[in-house]
């Protein structure tokens, strides 16, 4: 069973519209945690209830580039309240699924694997980082070192990075709260969550593995998604999910999308 959670801060529509796309292309009794990274408390509180999601209780306001806790707080409020689950999917507002597939890809990928991503880095020399997301975290690695206690650290892409629930446990068992926490709230390692877990996972003896390339060639980091892009997605069977929608003329479009 999938677990999705979903940072989003802003715009009910939008996120009315993702909730309905996520359940319609992953139809197989799929769990949303909605995380309110914004500064409306009440944000999606409303939504939830009418279409019984999941609302993270420990949301609070996350600046751009600096949401890396939002997963570690879902992934411990799901532990606390003993939510049955196979996989966490890590979502953003502005993906959507348009093609059928990602739960059959999901467990077929991870088969023999604990966690499925866009791409792995193995980061082991700061001289020789040229990722941005990379060159923050070496310059404070003389705090995160001590927490990871690992000479290096792994790094991939935010959205849509996919974990077990028997390794996020794992990474939970080993986790140094207080400690974490006091670098939560002093760090500016930029896109904090594209290191942290894939690095927690590997420490606890993860499986890592990368999407079929096909699968991700509308997952971008910069480039957002036109609706050209999404008709031509929509058309290839291997792409099921697109990357960053950010117009609503494309998400629209999505929605109505009859497949």
């Amino acid at each position: 069973m999938l677990c999705f959670a979903l940072l989003a801060h802003a715009d009910e529509n939008a996120l009315y519209k993702q909730i309905r796309n996520i359940r319609r292309y992953n139809p197989n009794n799929v769990l949303i945690v909605l995380y309110n990274g914004g500064q409306d408390a009440n944000f999606g509180k409303a939504l939830c209830k009418k279409m019984k999601v999941m609302y993270c209780p420990y949301s609070r306001p996350l600046q751009k580039g600096k949401t890396g806790r939002f997963y570690y707080d879902v992934m411990r409020w799901l532990e606390e309240k003993n939510v049955n689950y196979d996989f966490l999917v890590y979502t953003e507002y502005d993906v959507m699924f348009v093609n059928h597939g990602f739960e059959r890809m999901v467990e077929n990928e991870l088969r023999d694997h604990d966690c499925l991503v866009k791409l792995i880095r193995h980061e082991k020399d700061r001289k020789r980082n040229c990722w941005i997301p990379g060159k923050t975290m070496w310059k404070e690695w003389h705090r995160w070192k001590p927490f990871f206690q690992t000479d290096d650290f792994y790094g991939t892409f935010n959205p849509m990075q996919v974990y077990r629930r028997s390794i996020l446990k794992r990474m939970l068992a080993i986790i140094d709260t207080p400690m974490l926490e006091q670098l939560f709230s002093a760090t500016n390692v930029y896109a904090l969550g594209e290191m942290l877990y894939i690095t927690l996972a590997k420490k606890c003896g993860g499986r890592l593995k990368a999407y079929p390339k096909p699968s991700v060639d509308y997952l971008r980091v910069y480039h957002r998604i036109r609706l050209d892009d999404a008709k031509e997605a929509s058309h290839k069977s291997e792409v099921m999910f697109v990357h960053p929608v950010k117009d609503a003329d494309v998400r629209d479009w999505i929605f109505n999308l009859k497949k």
